[in-house]
């Protein structure tokens, strides 16, 4: 070591010597950090899309790219024929099963006679030679099929069942909730808000409703009021608190129950089948005569298969609801990647959209040599290449566990959590370059770079008596160096 200080010393004296200008530098106290450079663009930090959940085909879209929509709106109508064919059918096969319920639940009057066949001839059983009798009714209950309200009654003692049943599809009209609802449409005008408190007026009608549900940015909405008892299909307005028009339309039951009847002559009504009552599930609301009926059901198959029945139907038609693509979320539509016509399969990408509040995220790729030095809850400094009077800080917030190989130098991505405003003018999509601070140092030993010397694995600096003393350092940049030990402050070295 002695040696090679002799021969710097040497070398110092004889560019001293040949006239060399020396510079000098002194040791100061300050602030030092050192940081990795990296490149990437800025994300918005939920990106939802929007997925087809059943097979189907694209119909109609009622948003385009750039609309903003609330959660909940119908953005886009898919199809499926086979499924349309299928909810038919069952619900054909629903009102045969509930015609087979009603024989085998309601009927109050029997009688027997002995079977025939086709031919008119006598059945026996071929093991006893017992006549085969079989069960036959002329008379009907109708009883309520769940509790609810009277909203209206279609028959009188001495009608015929069937025919009012065809002209008003019901002979009496239950509300099964206690609720009533008014469905509005071309909303012009009036932020509505979801669950928002409005009027709802009509003649003899003064009452407060809800918003339940916004569809198609907002023009249409549906009103739901706690009470039914109201009369169904009375036409109303609908106002805010404060007054204004919002829109008109008719009020309904929020959940009517329709009883059917499908023949026979009314003998009588029960005392409280009348507008405005309460039944309970079963009680009786009239009694049909009818002419002889067989009885060959057995009630435990047919409400098997009722029951059967009922749970594919609402299968079959929650799989309908999913036609309806509606928003995951509050947000702006930033793409629709199918046309109408498309065929789409289950967990095809419809649209995609930007959630609104969720802020940006940011992704820098990062040098292999360089990513061992990074570490979640570092800050980072950065700035926009579209927009350079910008300067944006965030804080790392992971890193991808996979290098990116695609070209000839690795790199990883990092995760950056922007903090602070970020100005409207940042846009997803935009290109940034930026620094994350490694490591920093408060009131550190600082001497400008150029100063040292190395020798080997140890670094020297040249003191104006023109001795080399070794030192220690930490962190350097381009031009600065921690000097951990060997020099103190105030100190002068030349180079």
């Amino acid at each position: 070591m002695k040696k090679k200080l002799r021969i710097l010393l040497a070398a110092a004296t004889l560019c001293l010597a040949a006239g060399a200008q020396a510079e000098t530098a002194r040791v100061t106290s300050g602030n030092i950090s050192t940081t990795v450079f990296g490149t990437g663009e800025i994300l918005p930090a939920s990106q939802p899309g929007v997925y087809a959940e059943i097979d189907a085909e694209v119909v109609e879209w009622y948003v385009e790219m750039g609309d903003t929509v609330r959660a909940g709106d119908v953005l886009m109508k898919l199809e499926n024929d086979d499924l349309a064919d299928e909810v038919a059918q069952l619900e054909y096969e629903i009102q045969l099963a509930q015609s087979d319920v009603l024989y085998t639940k309601t009927h109050t009057q029997y009688n027997y006679k002995q079977a025939t066949y086709e031919d008119g001839s006598l059945r026996f059983d071929v093991n006893t030679g017992e006549p085969l009798m079989e069960k036959y009714s002329d008379e009907i209950t109708i009883r309520a099929p769940s509790d609810g309200r009277v909203m209206a009654v279609y028959i009188e003692p001495g009608d015929d069942a069937l025919a009012v049943y065809r002209e008003h599809g019901c002979v009496v009209m239950l509300s099964t909730d206690g609720r009533m609802k008014v469905e509005l449409e071309g909303i012009e005008g009036v932020d509505l808000a979801y669950d928002q408190e409005v009027c709802v007026l009509g003649e003899g009608i003064d009452t407060t409703g809800n918003v339940i549900s916004l569809t198609r940015r907002g023009t249409e909405a549906v009103i739901q009021v706690n009470s039914d008892e109201f009369p169904m299909d009375a036409p109303v307005t609908v106002t805010t608190l404060d007054g204004e028009p919002i829109g008109e339309g008719i009020l309904e039951i929020n959940k009517p129950m329709a009883v059917s009847a499908y023949g026979g002559t009314v003998k009588g009504l029960s005392w409280n089948v009348k507008v405005g009552k309460m039944l309970k599930r079963y009680d009786v609301i009239a009694r049909i005569e009818w002419d002889e009926i067989p009885l060959y059901y057995d009630n435990d198959r047919v409400l098997h298969e009722y029951t059967k029945t009922k749970v594919e139907l609402e299968k079959a038609m929650e799989k309908q609801e999913q036609l309806a693509i509606v928003a995951p979320c509050d947000g702006k539509v930033v793409s629709v990647d199918v046309e109408k016509g498309d065929s789409v399969s289950a967990g095809t990408k419809l649209m995609t959209l930007v959630e609104s509040g969720a802020g940006m995220q940011l992704i820098l790729e990062i040098d292999e040599l360089d990513i061992p030095m990074v570490e979640a809850g570092q800050k980072a400094t950065l700035s926009v290449d579209a927009l350079p009077d910008i300067t944006l800080t965030g804080v790392v917030q992971k890193i991808a566990p996979l290098g990116n190989t695609e070209t000839s130098v690795t790199t990883y991505d990092v995760y950056i959590e922007l903090t602070g405003e970020v100005d409207s003018r940042v846009l997803g999509g935009m290109n940034v370059s930026g620094e994350i601070q490694v490591s920093s140092a408060s009131n550190a030993l600082l001497l400008t770079s150029e100063a040292l010397k190395k020798d080997g694995d140890h670094w020297f600096v040249q003191m104006q008596s023109g001795e080399y003393r070794q030192v220690e350092i930490g962190m350097m940049t381009d031009s600065q160096v921690q000097i951990l030990s060997g020099l103190s402050e105030g100190e002068i070295v030349v180079y």
